[in-house]
């Protein structure tokens, strides 16, 4: 048995993943970073690059659909931002009531409109560096802009990939939209309800331990729980925990070295190609580059400001907590006797959708 979970965790998966999707990401990365460094406000850049980061969402459908689906999609990380944003209205122990709120709707909306990888993710992701963010209030409306314009540059990229898949390189020809079908209510707002649950515990959990850098739990135990089984759900908790430990190590040294803006910006877009062409091979080699590529863009606000040996050990710890929170709530979807009670509360909440 442990040599099998070995296997699985050491695998290197196929992909059907074009190498310029990671290469067309990284360059928006690029553009976004690169317009910062221009006018002197790289920390600038690295708020935008929030928004970059829907372009990720591009499907392999026709271009009229790719580019509805990817706009959207940037309307949802903006606004996940901006909501965000309004948790520094709340005292700090309330945040988790809105961060859970959108985890579970962004998780309803991805499920009812059968949206792929990666899922509810980045939309909570967004929505939890705005609320961390310790920018002053007077600054909330022009972080919100940054993002947008970010966002701005993931559709362009987008666009500009779809360009040169079909008709250039013709390696990535556009296949049918998928038939959007209803999938269950058990499957869209009962799990949706537990992941928005835990996502939100562990915002509380972290807030009530006065934890530093507390959201790497929410962010963890989110990236955790979208497992479609139990077992990957397993398998992707080690590879986590493995991953950013080596990826914890890499980005400490990372950060003793002091770089010139146009080299961090080149690292950035390295570490942003190489991660993402592995997400889907091998989930902890790809975290192993998502690690640091992710703690400069979560430390944009006090850009490099903190001792790296307490980021780095601060941040380990928050993510193995968080993996061990995902891999419960994991748990609860996948156990009948433990998502009945969560089944009643949905019921309850959606009344109304239910009687129809």
């Amino acid at each position: 048995m442990l040599k099998q979970h070995f296997k699985e965790i050491a695998k290197l998966n196929s992909s059907e993943q074009v190498w310029q999707m990671p290469f067309f990401a990284a360059l928006g990365v690029g553009i976004v970073l690169g317009f910062s460094v221009f006018f002197g406000k790289l920390n600038y850049g690295l708020i935008a690059m929030i928004g970059a980061l829907s372009f990720l969402y591009v499907p392999n459908t026709p271009l009229y659909h790719r580019m509805a689906v990817v706009m959207c999609c940037s309307f949802g990380i903006v606004s996940s931002f901006f909501l965000g944003i309004l948790t520094h209205f709340l005292p700090a122990i309330f945040a988790f009531i809105p961060i859970g709120l959108v985890a579970m709707g962004s998780s309803v909306l991805i499920r009812y409109y059968n949206i792929g990888a990666p899922g509810y993710f980045f939309f909570v992701f967004s929505c939890v560096l705005g609320a961390y963010s310790p920018f002053e209030a007077k600054d909330f409306i022009f972080l919100v802009g940054l993002v947008f314009l970010g966002a701005m540059v993931a559709n362009l990229m987008a666009l500009l990939y779809s360009i040169v898949v079909i008709y250039g390189f013709k390696n990535a020809l556009p296949s049918e939209i998928p038939p959007r079908e209803y999938i269950g209510f058990d499957a869209i707002f009962v799990d949706s309800l537990i992941m928005g649950s835990f996502v939100a515990f562990s915002i509380f959990l972290g807030t009530f331990l006065e934890l530093e850098r507390s959201y790497w739990i929410a962010i963890s135990c989110t990236a955790i729980m979208q497992g479609v089984t139990l077992n990957s759900i397993w398998i992707k908790q080690i590879q986590r925990i493995i991953g950013t430990a080596l990826g914890v190590c890499f980005a400490w040294w990372l950060l003793s070295k002091q770089f010139h803006d146009i080299e961090l910006v080149l690292l950035i877009m390295f570490l942003f190609f190489i991660g993402q062409f592995l997400v889907n091979r091998n989930y902890a080699l790809a975290m192993i580059f998502f690690t640091p590529y992710a703690t400069y863009l979560s430390e944009a606000a006090n850009f490099m400001s903190e001792n790296a040996d307490t980021l780095i050990l601060t941040r380990l710890i928050d993510v193995v907590m968080g993996s061990i929170l995902g891999l419960l709530g994991g748990f609860v979807i996948y156990k009948p006797y433990l998502r009945v009670y969560f089944e009643r509360i949905a019921k309850y909440i959606f009344r109304i959708k239910q009687k129809a």
